[in-house]
């Protein structure tokens, strides 16, 4: 089965980059793109050589790269280890889908009207079929269709601030991080969210839409919670 390839911001126009920053920028996809991909792993050492030769970049780059995500919360600098990928507690996943879900709720109201338009159709179905492909395939892989099905949504949206937003959320790093505080997810019960919310959009009902994600989210964030609580007992 072929590999999920998450789609970045699209239609909105940028001010002209510095080409240090741009190269900045690279590192940055690269580096989420590998976590959300599992080349670097929760607890996996970021050793700049490495990523820079994986990456094509040079080590300055890199280095800028790992400070900006570290100020983000996805990687960790540790005295005398350096930049470590980050391992999220299941609070902090809490508080990462519970901001997810405003970003949601705002891309699934401005997604109804640009479905209108048959390109726009095509690449949410295009999404959502991909997230059914994979309904039996390993939890981490269902929950990389799962992240590349919301940039898609909010790239659809067309709001670049909402792109932007869901993008540093780093929704990879979350789901990798909850397949392993709960691997037993029922990944059918996932799909069908996901299906069903898809067939609402295109219905051009956005309540309904907005309902079953809402649910699907605060269902998934009791779910994350029970685990924790059962790992302390």
């Amino acid at each position: 089965m072929s590999s999920v390839t998450p789609i970045r911001s699209g239609g909105a126009a940028h001010p002209e980059r510095a080409p240090g920053q741009h190269r900045m920028e690279r590192a940055v996809e690269h580096i989420e793109e590998g976590i959300r991909n599992g080349l670097y792993l929760p607890g996996h050492r970021l050793v700049e050589a490495e990523v820079a030769a994986n990456s094509g970049l040079g080590v300055g780059p890199i280095r800028e790269a790992l400070r900006l995500l570290a100020g983000e919360g996805l990687v960790e600098i540790r005295p005398y280890r350096g930049a470590v990928v980050k391992r999220l507690s299941a609070d902090e996943i809490v508080q990462i889908y519970q901001a997810a879900k405003g970003v949601v709720y705002m891309s699934l109201t401005l997604a109804v009207p640009a479905l209108k338009d048959s390109a726009n159709r095509q690449r949410i179905l295009a999404a959502v079929d991909e997230v059914r492909a994979f309904a039996e395939a390993p939890i981490t892989d269902l929950l990389r269709a799962v992240t590349n099905y919301y940039f898609v949504l909010h790239d659809i949206a067309g709001n670049h601030y909402l792109t932007k937003l869901i993008q540093r959320l780093h929704l990879g790093l979350v789901h990798r991080e909850v397949a392993n505080l709960h691997p037993a997810v029922d990944q059918g019960r996932v799909v069908k969210a996901y299906v069903d919310a898809t067939d609402a959009l295109l219905a051009g009902d956005a309540e309904r839409a907005i309902d079953i994600k809402m649910a699907y989210f605060d269902n998934y964030i009791e779910t994350i919670r029970k685990a924790d609580r059962s790992g302390e007992g």
